[in-house]
């Protein structure tokens, strides 16, 4: 009776020896290679799709300057800034006293401009801020500079809402202004305080602009005005 409930107690570890050993060697650690793949094929996929994103902004920049410094258009409209920069009348074209001054300020607006988009171009990545930097980091600091009384001029435009008639558009050249201060700290900052507005319209650029900002207060009236009974908006 011992040796048969002992040989049954031995056949029974014996079969589950045998069970527990085929189950480990069922085992492969081939089962990981797949995922393993897969991980390692999706991070080479993402580098080089950053990295050619990277390449391709870096084209698009060294693009841009080429352009812009090669084309006549341009060369006219640096040529038209710099003059007025070194005679230090860039101010008076807020208020332009005939056709050359006219056609002046014109210049000036599209070659400010021009930065402006550049600005745009590198806080929303299409443009590498570095080689942009690095080849026109100082000139681009430095037109900010010479052109801030302008265009604190040009900020202020007609409102009839405005107590003096005038309202302060912070937004124009706005991205200019902020890369101005990432190239350099010591660069001018403008605001609403740094110059107030003329005591009269004296100029085309005074014409007022869309306001395209919405007040709390306006907000608030659109809500009550969609709760009322038979209004729509």
């Amino acid at each position: 009776m011992t040796d048969t409930t002992s040989c049954s107690v031995i056949d029974a570890i014996n079969e589950t020896t045998q069970t527990i050993v085929c189950v480990v060697s069922s085992f492969s650690y081939l089962s990981l290679a797949g995922p393993a793949v897969i991980t390692v094929s999706a991070f080479i996929a993402f580098a080089g799709y950053y990295a050619s994103k990277a390449m391709a902004r870096k084209r698009a920049t060294i693009d841009l300057i080429e352009k812009v410094e090669s084309t006549p258009h341009y060369r006219e409209l640096q040529s038209t800034f710099v003059h007025h920069r070194e005679e230090g009348t860039l101010q008076c074209l807020n208020d332009p006293k005939n056709e050359r001054d006219r056609k002046d300020r014109q210049d000036i607006q599209d070659f400010l401009n021009h930065y402006e988009l550049v600005a745009i171009g590198i806080q929303t990545e299409i443009l590498d801020k570095d080689i942009y930097v690095n080849w026109m980091g100082g000139p681009f600091v430095r037109d900010w500079n010479a052109a801030t009384d302008f265009i604190q001029r040009e900020r202020w435009k007609r409102d009839d809402r405005s107590p003096t008639g005038f309202r302060y558009h912070s937004k124009l050249f706005e991205a200019y202004q902020a890369m101005a201060l990432e190239f350099d700290k010591t660069a001018e900052q403008i605001n609403h305080d740094s110059g107030g507005p003329p005591t009269t319209p004296s100029g085309p650029g005074d014409a007022p602009i869309p306001d395209l900002t919405e007040t709390e207060d306006n907000r608030i009236d659109k809500a009550i005005n969609k709760l009322k009974p038979g209004v729509y908006r």
